[in-house]
């Protein structure tokens, strides 16, 4: 097809356009900047076009494909870009009989003949929409597209697009979610139409297809938001809430930052995503009969238990939904180094909340600084939104090059974001606030618009085969620290580490400095998110992230490892945000990688491929089941909710889970699963723990009653085979499960129990030569226990 160029514009259609963004202007306010203007090159202001827009039935004018709805004074053309940062485009267009377009075929659309795309059927069977991201506050320059049909599936396509001098965006498709062949064009070509008030806003765009027809559809704004999201707060009595914050609070700040009041919903609604809040605001009282930190079996707890936003499902289970929660709390059992903690994809319903601890480090106030206290509300609203930000997926500025299935990102560890850490900034929080504008990053404002739906809501997602891993590791120098991932159980003669049916897969993480000279690390890293591990099960390409339940934002803690010296820590293998990574009979390869860093506080990785500390690849063999019992249990054990629990180390609120629990210490006594569900039982039952409860529409947190003595049964089932526990559970963990007990039955008045407990995991670990100082920390709480002092 030969399209109608864009002729001259008369001066009376000037002078209507200049009327039409004046009363735009004044309708819809002043134009935020952000990353880009985007105004039209006159320099008038004009409509903001940016949004959503859904496709419509009505009929694409003949021969107007590439008019653009106004034009501006002509700029150099070069070429269409056929790369940019973050995206992995295509090949340079072509016109259909195997010649590359040129820009002026793309830009005015005498690339191909063109057809009408047929009109979209009933919205029970087909759906379309388009993301248009050119103007308004920090556009990304940035066309994306969903397509839904009933009997072919999902599409997402997005296009990094430039404004041409007749005033259209063009730009190839750099990337594709789905049935490609719903959307086949390789590049596109969008007018945007009509100037509000008086006009609907549309859009026309054409796709550009090799040895096709160019295809054009029709689209009608709907909404200027990416995204719609409910978000619901609450605070426990003891806590402080910070929801808002007036920016020119601080005097440490960008001299031309605006003097406004922005709320967390702010702060996501004028980057496009339209947050309101809910229900809740409760302040929530905590029980006399509680103490005031809180655990992560706790707090996990606390966000099942209170989501008011839940609806069932025909089944009886969530449905996905756009919601957040977060809890304003005291402060973790970890201490005042954690700020924050995630939990994403809650329950089945893929929900997501997180909480924000105000007795933590966020609270200190600096020495030396302006204004203390305007500091500490700065950070308490930062913290706010940064661990809402991880509830949308949001990885750490420093932390985005991680390969996976959207698009390629680099790190940005000087951004001036939410979700980069001011201390982390070159500078220190000084040199941060003195610029940031309270803003996300480009690359995450394109995440949060246009990625899938799926990697915004979830964090279910493949990350890379494992063969690019391995060949990272044997192209890695030796540098000053080495990473272990590990087993407390001896390989079998091939070299795999063996385990039962439906047993938990737990290992342990091993980081030691190999040189003679101290290296200064950080305490938690971990269990940091400097850490990747990844499992890919055998006879498969495409290998999975291991995602924990909880993501913690710790304050760093910098440590001097002396040589030798090492730092450990358990991590779960089996179960995570993905569901169960290790579950069917069969082998599997399980990788472990540490992120490096260049401040001082992480491991530095001297040598190490790309940034990455590279443990040795080790292979998990789940053997297959050992009887029928084994066998029928399995649909009820590998559910979200019990690996959730299995994860956790137990829960006080999932019932159904624990009911599964119990039948399996019952119908499987001897099976290792049976160990791990006796000791989660353990934990609900003899420990005490406070609960969020609501009644008459009242919350409160509340002690939850307990039961000594099938808690000391429990114990037995689980640790009455120390060395087989330990075999099972690992060291680290046993340790951790038992003086929880112990401590536990202690306080209900059980301390005959309490000691012989501690006694038997201090001999076992001696035994199996575990380091001398974890064998005297078990000794001394059961030298304070026998004498009434427990430390609790």
């Amino acid at each position: 097809m030969t399209t109608q160029e864009s002729s001259p514009r008369s001066e009376f259609d000037q002078l209507v356009t200049a009327v039409m963004g004046t009363i735009s202007r004044r309708l819809g306010g002043e134009e935020q900047i952000g990353y880009e203007t985007a105004r039209e090159a006159e320099g008038i202001a004009t409509t903001r076009r940016s949004g959503v827009y859904r496709r419509d039935n009505r009929p694409v004018p003949a021969g107007n494909g590439g008019q653009a709805v106004a034009t501006g004074p002509a700029a150099e053309a070069g070429a269409v870009a056929t790369g940019a940062v973050g995206f992995p485009l295509t090949s340079a267009v072509s016109p259909g009989d195997g010649e590359q377009a040129t820009l002026q075929q793309i830009v005015s659309g005498q690339a191909q003949a063109q057809t009408e795309m047929a009109a979209p059927d009933s919205a029970a069977v087909s759906f379309e929409e388009l993301r248009v991201d050119v103007d308004g506050p920090a556009p990304t320059m940035t066309v994306s597209g969903t397509i839904w049909r009933l009997t072919s599936g999902r599409l997402t396509w997005i296009a990094k697009v430039r404004k041409e001098p007749n005033g259209s965006y063009t730009g190839p498709i750099g990337y594709r979610d789905g049935n490609t062949s719903l959307r086949p064009g390789t590049a596109i070509r969008l007018r945007l139409t009509g100037n509000p008030p008086l006009q609907h806003m549309g859009a026309l765009v054409t796709f550009l297809r090799p040895d096709a027809p160019d295809e054009v559809a029709r689209y009608s704004h709907v909404t200027p938001h990416f995204r719609e999201v409910g978000i619901e707060y609450d605070r426990v009595s003891d806590a402080e809430q910070t929801d808002e914050y007036e920016l020119h609070d601080h005097p440490v700040r960008p001299a031309d930052l605006p003097n406004i009041k922005l709320t967390v919903e702010d702060a996501f609604s004028r980057q496009g995503i339209h947050v309101t809040r809910t229900r809740g605001s409760n302040v929530i009282p905590l029980s006399a009969s509680v103490n005031g930190t809180w655990s992560d079996i706790e707090m996990h707890d606390a966000m099942q238990q209170h989501w008011s936003e839940w609806k069932p499902g025909p089944s009886g289970q969530g449905l996905a939904q756009w919601q957040v929660w977060t809890l304003f709390a005291g402060q973790h059992d970890m201490g005042p180094g954690l700020g924050g903690i995630m939990f994403d994809d809650i329950g089945t319903a893929q929900r997501q909340g997180c909480a924000v601890f105000s007795k933590s480090f966020i609270s200190e106030q600096p020495p030396n600084d302006p204004d203390p206290e305007a500091y500490v509300r700065r950070m308490r609203f930062w913290t706010a939104v940064h661990e809402i930000g991880h509830c949308f997926n949001l990885a750490h500025s420093w932390q985005k090059s991680l390969p996976t299935p959207w698009i390629p990102l680099r790190d940005e560890p000087e951004a001036l974001s939410f979700m980069n850490y001011p201390h982390r900034f070159n500078g220190g929080p000084q040199a941060f606030f003195s610029d940031f504008r309270f803003f996300f990053s480009e690359d995450e404002l394109r995440f949060l618009r246009h990625a899938p739906a799926r990697f915004v809501q979830q964090g279910n997602i493949p990350w890379f085969d494992h063969h690019g891993f391995e060949q990272a590791r044997r192209s890695a120098g030796t540098g000053s620290l080495e990473l272990t991932l590990r087993f407390n159980r001896s390989a079998d003669r091939e070299g795999a580490y063996r385990f039962a049916m439906l047993e938990p897969v737990i290992g342990e993480l091993k980081l030691t400095n190999t040189t003679g000279v101290p290296a200064m690390v950080d305490r938690a890293t971990l269990r940091s998110d400097n850490l990747s591990i990844l499992v890919q099960r055998e006879g498969t390409t495409e290998a999975r992230v291991v995602q924990p339940y909880l993501r913690y934002c710790l304050r760093p803690e910098p440590v001097l490892l002396q040589p030798n010296e090492s730092l450990y820590e358990q991590v779960v293998l089996s179960s995570g945000l993905g569901g169960w990574q290790i579950s069917e009979p069969g082998a599997y390869r399980v990788y472990a990688a540490l992120r490096a860093a260049h401040d001082g506080a992480s491991p530095s990785a001297d040598g190490a491929s790309g940034g990455q500390i590279l443990a040795d690849p080790i292979t998990v063999r789940v053997k297959r089941p050992a009887s029928r019992e084994q066998e029928r249990l399995a649909d009820d054990v590998f559910t979200d909710t019990v690996g959730r629990v299995l994860a956790l180390g137990g829960s006080r609120v999932l019932d159904d889970a624990n009911d599964v629990l119990r039948e399996v210490t019952e119908r499987i006594p001897d099976a290792a699963v049976a160990k791990h569900s006796a000791a989660c039982l353990a934990t609900a039952t003899a420990v005490p723990g406070k609960v969020l409860t609501t009644r008459n529409g009242t919350a409160s947190i509340e002690a939850r009653g307990t039961d000594a003595e099938a808690g000391r049964q429990l114990a037995e089932r689980a640790y009455g085979d120390f060395d087989a526990a330990a075999n099972t559970f690992g060291h680290i963990r046993l340790t951790q499960d038992v003086t929880r007990c112990a401590v536990g039955l202690e306080e209900l008045g059980r301390r005959d129990s309490a000691t012989q407990l501690l006694d038997g995991l201090a001999q076992t670990l001696e035994g199996r030569h575990v380091k001398p100082e974890v064998v005297q920390r078990v000794q001394r709480e059961r030298q304070q226990i026998a004498g009434g002092r427990a430390d609790r």
